[in-house]
């Protein structure tokens, strides 16, 4: 899907759990809506000041970053799609980009991404996959630090390797921290 210029969203990046991929339902059947501007794929790159606008404060203040729009594996973990979290691309849909799953089912450090609130198996969501993300850390961790990902829990961990990113504050444990990632690049 393609790069969008303009911010395709009516809600909260970080307050998605939608029966549909363009966030729209049927008010009379609560069927999906194709409505143009937001697909599964479509993604965009946010200044600080605009993710900050599009962020559900109660869950977190988003950065800037990309983020885009997917759907979680139906068999996910359900536990492990919370708010700071990182999962990974699903090994029985290589090479679908843009169906992701909970850290234990995926492809270890393949297709890394971080979720941005609690999620259901099988609903549609935005993900963060560049920029400075809020990742929850499984121990303390200082600022500086590489962070690599304990894939039983989703956990950011710190110097472990291979690396996603690097922390830009300290960090605690069971905690959120700012991260700057270092993910490759992916399209699709």
């Amino acid at each position: 899907m393609p790069l969008q210029q303009i911010i395709t969203t009516w809600f909260a990046l970080n307050g998605s759990n939608d029966e549909s991929p363009s966030g729209v339902n049927d008010l009379r059947t609560g069927a999906p809506q194709f409505v143009g501007g937001l697909n599964i794929g479509d993604y965009f790159d946010l200044t600080e000041q605009e993710a900050n606008e599009h962020s559900w404060t109660q869950i977190g203040i988003l950065h800037a970053g990309r983020y885009r729009r997917v759907q979680i594996y139906s068999t996910a973990t359900a536990s492990l799609i919370d708010k700071g979290l990182v999962g990974f691309m699903v090994p029985a849909l290589v090479p679908e980009l843009n169906i992701v799953t909970s850290a234990s089912q995926g492809l270890h450090n393949v297709r890394t991404v971080i979720f941005l609130n609690k999620v259901d198996p099988g609903k549609y969501c935005f993900i963060q996959e560049l920029g400075v993300a809020n990742v929850k850390m499984s121990a303390a961790g200082a600022a500086g630090a590489t962070i690599g990902v304990t894939p039983a829990t989703g956990l950011g961990t710190a110097g472990t390797t291979p690396a996603i990113g690097t922390l830009l504050e300290a960090a605690t444990a069971n905690a959120t921290a700012r991260v700057l990632l270092n993910l490759p690049v992916v399209q699709g």
